[in-house]
């Protein structure tokens, strides 16, 4: 990744113009160990070019695998049969949280993997925000593998996975005044749980499986090559193969990139329309994300397959629970800068990861009036205009957040850590520039 250190934003510029999106990153890793752990050739299409789809195929590579990677027909194909090693390189797997997700196709390929310290954003409970690695090794021990972890190293054998009934409620806790689940662990341990079981012997439950449309995406793909899977209201059944063949499969719009952009729309006033868009996957995928808009005021307008947003109405008070039910953790700086450009503002509330609101201080420093108490911030109404101030990003949405919270200010503002955007978006400052951003 290029270390982009800093950059100036000049704000105040008027916006305006299309944009288009990618493949929603969250759905390529597990389906790129799916393709891993096939004995035949997959193909994915719309994949992202972000730098974490870029160091997942030369790990890939490095590995054996036979990887084509063409970032202009947005497409991967993966051939694992010449695989030949499963000792992820630390160096590679370090610099992203995707790595974690080849631990149980490689597991089911090869019998054995080594995985090193896996990277990402720091937003975790752990002393540095590094996030929890305990799931997976419970996952892969409940169908049958051995493991032993060692501070940031996993090493676990299998000959093959055994069928295993595994409820996701053992990794996540209650959301707050309901009995839907959350927390950091959930999605992780669902995804490995459904890697594992589609390699494994016999018949296998998730119960309580996370919800959202990359699991969903990995579903799908399992259902190509030919394994029974049933999704039934709050459990998964899945008759295992150990040996399936390849898929083919086209990612989903990246929902959070959406979020981006709408955001960037409302709180800049701009004029933007969102291109070539799956109405039903924007409506499905980001329904919390929405139902929170429409009390914000904001109505989203289609038009054929193209998105705008447009205020419509007085903002109400909102006060929101980010839960894996609910919107996105991702989206969560993104409704911050919603509720400082409202009417009444509101709060959030963190259920998931615990260091998600690092931007907090940052927007501060930029003229935001936000009093935090452990997981939950009151935002005051308002757009921070602070120019000549100097924020960083320690991770990628909130990185995405300061740089759009910089475009409404009047002036000149360096913001650091912007190297973190490269991991989630194919260029956004490059877009950004096009709708006529000083950047």
């Amino acid at each position: 990744m290029n270390k982009m250190h800093k950059i100036e934003v000049t704000g105040g510029s008027p916006l305006s113009g299309q944009v288009q999106v990618s493949g929603f990153k969250h759905a390529f890793p597990p389906l790129f160990s799916l393709a891993l752990s096939s004995n035949q050739p997959s193909l994915i299409k719309n994949v992202p070019d972000i730098a974490d789809i870029r160091i997942l195929g030369k790990i890939g590579q490095l590995l054996g695998a036979d990887i084509v990677y063409e970032p202009e027909k947005r497409a991967m194909y993966i051939d694992p049969r010449s695989l030949n090693n499963s000792n992820i390189p630390g160096d590679l797997s370090a610099l992203i949280h995707g790595a974690w997700y080849l631990a149980p196709g490689l597991l089911a390929r090869t019998g054995h993997i080594v995985l090193g310290e896996t990277g990402g954003c720091k937003i975790g409970g752990g002393q540095e925000g590094e996030r929890p690695i305990e799931q997976l090794c419970s996952v892969l021990q409940r169908f049958g593998a051995t493991v032993k972890a060692e501070g940031n190293i996993i090493q676990a054998t299998a000959q093959r996975f055994s069928s295993a009934r595994i409820d996701m409620a053992d990794f996540a806790v209650p959301e707050e005044g309901t009995d839907k689940l959350t927390g950091p662990l959930y999605s992780g341990a669902t995804k490995a749980a459904l890697l594992c079981a589609a390699r494994a012997e016999g018949i296998s439950e998730i119960i309580n499986p996370y919800p959202k449309p990359d699991v969903v995406a990995l579903v799908e793909a399992i259902k190509c090559q030919q394994v029974a899977i049933q999704w039934e209201k709050n459990r998964i059944i899945i008759e295992g193969k150990p040996e399936a063949g390849g898929f083919e499969t086209t990612i989903g719009p990246d929902l959070i990139e959406v979020m981006t952009y709408l955001t960037l729309s409302t709180y800049c006033h701009a004029p933007i329309s969102i291109t070539n868009v799956s109405r039903k996957h924007i409506e499905t995928g980001l329904s919390a994300e929405i139902a929170c808009l429409e009390k914000l005021g904001y109505l989203l307008q289609w038009q054929g397959n193209n998105l705008s947003i447009a205020h419509v109405s007085p903002a109400s008070r909102l006060d929101i629970q980010v839960t894996s039910h609910g919107i996105f953790s991702d989206n969560q700086p993104f409704m911050a800068l919603l509720l400082m450009a409202s009417e009444q503002g509101g709060s959030l509330t963190e259920q998931v990861w615990v260091k998600r609101f690092q931007y907090i201080e940052e927007l501060e420093k930029m003229g935001a009036k936000i009093i935090r108490s452990g997981r939950t911030v009151e935002i005051m109404p308002g757009v921070p205009g602070k120019s000549g101030i100097t924020v960083n990003a320690t991770d990628l949405r909130g990185a995405a957040a300061l740089v759009i919270a910089a475009l409404q200010i009047s002036g000149k503002t360096q913001i650091g850590g912007v190297d973190h955007l490269e991991r989630g978006y194919p260029d956004l400052l490059g877009q950004l520039r096009l709708l006529g951003a000083k950047v």
